[in-house]
């Protein structure tokens, strides 16, 4: 490396060449000004109060080293890069002048009023007005805050795209999604979570107790408009206390305690599983309050622990249960409606029984039917034990299904 010194007059001349180009879009100024040649290239030494303004994009440091032929700026010291409303601070970076493009580096940070990016590594291209950031990548805005490995980030139409171990959360919902990738739309108000995402909302149960809400799906889609709900797509699971269910697509009403599930859903509480067409979770604060199934609805559930092999079905048309701080405490089944329903003398098994009729309603209390009412066209058989014995599959209703995949909270 080697260094010349200017005389006075010349360094006057080259000042005035760096700071006053009326006909050029850029403008470099400093306190001190050294040139030098750095393995054959001319470079400028600038020190103190560094200023680059370039069309609308501002830098400013402590130190610079001018790279002439290049166009490129090794800046350290205070590094903050300015873009309209947009600035980008760093302790060094570089910013290469023929693309209007600036790097940061160690702690960097972007903030343009609306949004707040930090990471290790951050990349702002002024002229499309986009950003890359990478390693330890947070991003925080007035709804929520998440992290990710890398991000990509687009000033004019507020989209950004997070990858790697992204997670999302968003304190006033109480709601956690992780996945590999993350497509935000600010302006629209719109998320979309893929690669193995879940999403985990944790609730007071009261008593120093939490009620989990877990979450899993191909995709998950994620809608903060007038109507906040969060959509889950394709081998949805769904684990929350005593409920679990699974379906081919669930709408999650955050704000207004419902949980909607279409294509092929199937919900268990406690030892009852349920399945329809369509079906409707109701919860009444946090708790769980009425179950709507719609279309095909079918209820199972084991009949006796000491009877494995014994399922109590009721179906018809439509299946609505009602639950209390006991569990469930009503069945009302419309529409031809049909149930069969295992009897017991004690603990010994002793036959069954089949009903049909417009609508059947069950009363329960303590987990059990305690009494069963039909109403309208009414039929009824009795099938003795010795007829029943190793021969209960036979007395099915159509389309019973015992499906054992109930889902399970992840640890």
């Amino acid at each position: 490396m080697s260094e010349r010194t200017i005389p006075l007059c010349a360094l006057a001349l080259c000042a005035l060449a760096l700071r006053v180009p009326a006909a050029r879009a850029q403008e470099v100024s400093a306190d001190t000004l050294h040139v030098k040649q750095i393995a054959g290239q001319d470079v400028r030494e600038l020190i103190g109060h560094v200023l680059l303004t370039q069309e609308r994009t501002r830098v400013t440091c402590e130190r610079a080293l001018q790279y002439i032929a290049q166009g490129k700026f090794l800046l350290n010291g205070s590094v903050v890069v300015t873009d309209d409303s947009m600035t980008l601070r760093a302790p060094r970076g570089v910013y290469y002048r023929p693309e209007r493009r600036a790097e940061g580096f160690d702690n960097v940070v972007l903030d343009d009023g609306t949004t707040r990016l930090t990471a290790a590594y951050g990349e702002y291209f002024a002229e499309e007005r986009r950003a890359f950031f990478h390693t330890h990548v947070t991003v925080v805005d007035t709804s929520s805050v998440v992290t990710a490995d890398t991000l990509l980030y687009w000033r004019m139409t507020r989209r950004s795209i997070a990858l790697g171990h992204v997670v999302v959360r968003s304190p006033a919902d109480r709601l956690t999604i992780a996945g590999g990738r993350l497509d935000h739309d600010a302006g629209r108000m719109y998320s979309r979570m893929t690669v193995s995402p879940v999403m985990v909302q944790i609730d007071s149960a009261g008593g120093g107790r939490f009620d989990t809400l877990q979450v899993r799906g191909i995709v998950l889609e994620s809608f903060r408009d007038s109507t906040r709900r969060l959509i889950a797509r394709d081998s949805v699971q769904l684990v929350r206390g005593d409920i679990a269910g699974t379906a081919r697509y669930a709408c999650f009403y955050t704000a207004g305690d419902s949980i909607l599930l279409r294509s092929a859903p199937v919900i268990w509480y406690r030892d009852t599983q349920v399945s329809g067409d369509s079906v409707n979770v109701y919860l009444k604060k946090r708790k769980l309050d009425r179950l709507l199934v719609m279309g095909s609805a079918f209820a199972v559930s084991r009949s006796d622990s000491l009877h494995p092999e014994r399922y109590d079905q009721i179906a018809g048309d439509r299946l609505t249960m009602l639950f209390g701080a006991a569990g469930l405490s009503r069945t009302d089944v419309e529409g031809r409606a049909l149930s069969l329903y295992h009897l017991y003398d004690d603990t010994l098994a002793n036959g069954l029984n089949r009903t049909s009729g417009d609508r059947i309603v069950m009363l329960f209390a303590g987990g059990k039917a305690e009494t069963i009412t039909v109403y309208g066209g009414v039929e009824g058989d009795y099938f003795p034990e010795n007829m029943v014995r190793g021969k209960e599959t036979d007395y099915a209703l159509p389309g019973f299904a015992w499906r054992p995949n109930r889902p399970r909270l992840d640890n």
